[in-house]
């Protein structure tokens, strides 16, 4: 960080950090990862649960033959992004309770 950074916090402004930051510039680092790999768990666990999902409906559904019906109810595929999911799954969810 030679010369600094011009940061911009949305709706709070804007921010310079000098050159000297180089300590402050490594723990954001740190914030910045853990958030990465927060948001990177989230979306598998968010997926795994998609999955039991799907096989919990297989085990226990009967399988309709190669026709088209209208569905009720239409899970999200497993690989849903975690942005995805949070479209989907707001108030009550997909299944509403």
């Amino acid at each position: 960080m030679r010369r600094g950074l011009i940061i911009r916090l949305s709706g709070r402004g804007q921010y310079r950090l000098t050159a000297d930051n180089e300590a402050l510039l490594a723990e954001l680092n740190e914030l910045d990862n853990e958030i990465v790999e927060l948001l990177a768990r989230t979306e598998s666990q968010v997926q795994r649960l998609l999955e039991e999902m799907a096989a919990r409906i297989e085990t226990n559904g009967q399988p309709l033959e190669e026709s088209l019906e209208a569905s009720d109810l239409i899970l999200p595929p497993t690989d849903l992004t975690l942005s995805e999911a949070a479209a989907l799954f707001k108030g009550e969810g997909l299944i509403p309770g």
